[in-house]
């Protein structure tokens, strides 16, 4: 059942947030080790650059965060276009993942964004870190000896269409239990983020996920789920048990039109599937995204419905292009945009991804503000 967050507003900033937080060169640090959780979740002085600690603002008696995300990085290596997966000689990697690239593209917003996760203490599990630093999102990192880093293999041809070799087997982030994660940074967070791939790799990682939205919710922070059916390696039927499992102790639900057509069974007009969705699960706000990239999204919040068309662009590259939506949409809704401007952010920040080639998106708030001038 869901736990009421009486003191907060959806997606809004409360008054633990009115200073702003400084960024990634800050010296303290909350040091997050394997077997941490909470114990292990100590604010010190001397910040380390080694990866293995997540940066937090200097001379705070207490650390507040705009964003937090929890879930898996994977490596992604892609030929050079036009090539295959089976005879190329180079690879491009790029790091990628739901919670990161919504980590990503708020920070790309200026939010205090820190993505959580479980990596092996490898090269691979470095690069991960280190990539998303320079993204500009903070890391709290549990590092292991045991299990792998997940990668894909991802050709994108324009007449067989793309090509996902997809490797998450004994990943280290599946057997992240809720001890493992620093539930004080949770509690201190204005929002938040997971994807449905989280709690499907893993009956730990779903045991997980159920705890962190409770802790979120008795906390008061807002609590947004993103159902990402196609990410969960899941049959229709096991991934809305896992939904309903989990998704009465959501605030903010971002479901994409495919998703409720193959796990729902709803199809056709998105305004009655968003009201369908938002009754099931009692929640307060419902963003329904749309199949084709050319049609608009819809938002329903209190007695209000809000569509929002895209930003046409030549698209580069879409991976990552839907992340991109949700979190410049948590981002707008974070500097107290009203639903239609946090969906204009979220459209602007999708379109300004598909430019790019990767999974995250990388620029500055003034070229998301360029792209919504366009329309304005």
């Amino acid at each position: 059942m869901r736990t009421p967050s009486p003191a907060r507003t959806v997606g809004r900033s409360s008054s633990r947030s009115t200073a702003r937080r400084s960024r990634i060169d800050s010296s303290a640090t909350i040091r997050v080790t394997a077997g941490g959780g909470r114990s292990n979740a100590n604010l010190t002085e001397g910040g380390g650059t080694d990866g293995r600690t997540l940066f937090a603002p200097v001379g705070r008696t207490e650390v507040v965060t705009d964003l937090v995300t929890v879930g898996e990085a994977t490596l992604r290596f892609s030929p050079p276009q036009g090539e295959r997966i089976a005879t190329a000689r180079e690879f491009a990697a790029h790091v990628g993942g739901p919670e990161s690239n919504v980590a990503a593209a708020a920070a790309t917003l200026d939010l205090d964004a820190v993505w959580l996760s479980k990596l092996p203490d490898t090269a691979l599990g470095r690069r991960i870190v280190g990539d998303l630093r320079r993204y500009g999102v903070r890391t709290g990192v549990v590092w292991t000896d045991d299990g792998r880093t997940s990668t894909a293999f991802v050709e994108r041809g324009e007449t067989a269409g793309a090509t996902t070799v997809l490797d998450r087997d004994d990943a280290a982030m599946a057997t992240t239990a809720p001890e493992d994660v620093p539930m004080g940074v949770v509690r201190d967070a204005e929002t938040l983020f997971v994807s449905g791939a989280t709690p499907a790799h893993s009956e730990t990682l779903l045991e997980t996920t159920a705890t962190l939205l409770e802790v979120a919710g008795e906390a008061g922070t807002t609590r947004a789920f993103d159902t990402r059916f196609e990410k969960t390696g899941l049959d229709a039927g096991k991934a809305l048990e896992v939904y309903d499992h989990l998704l009465d102790d959501a605030d903010v639900l971002i479901v994409d039109e495919a998703d409720a057509e193959a796990v729902f069974g709803l199809d056709g007009d998105v305004v009655p599937t968003g009201h369908s969705i938002r009754t099931r699960y009692d929640c307060e706000t419902v963003v329904v995204t749309r199949e084709n990239p050319d049609h608009a999204v819809v938002g329903l919040e209190g007695e209000s419905i809000y569509e929002v068309p895209p930003f046409e662009v030549e698209t580069r590259d879409p991976a990552g292009a839907h992340d991109a939506f949700v979190g410049g949409f948590l981002a707008g809704r974070h500097r107290d945009e009203d639903m239609k401007g946090a969906l204009l952010d979220g459209a602007a920040t999708e379109a300004l991804k598909r430019t790019i080639i990767g999974d995250a998106v990388t620029g500055s708030r003034q070229d998301i503000a360029t792209i919504r001038d366009r329309r304005e």
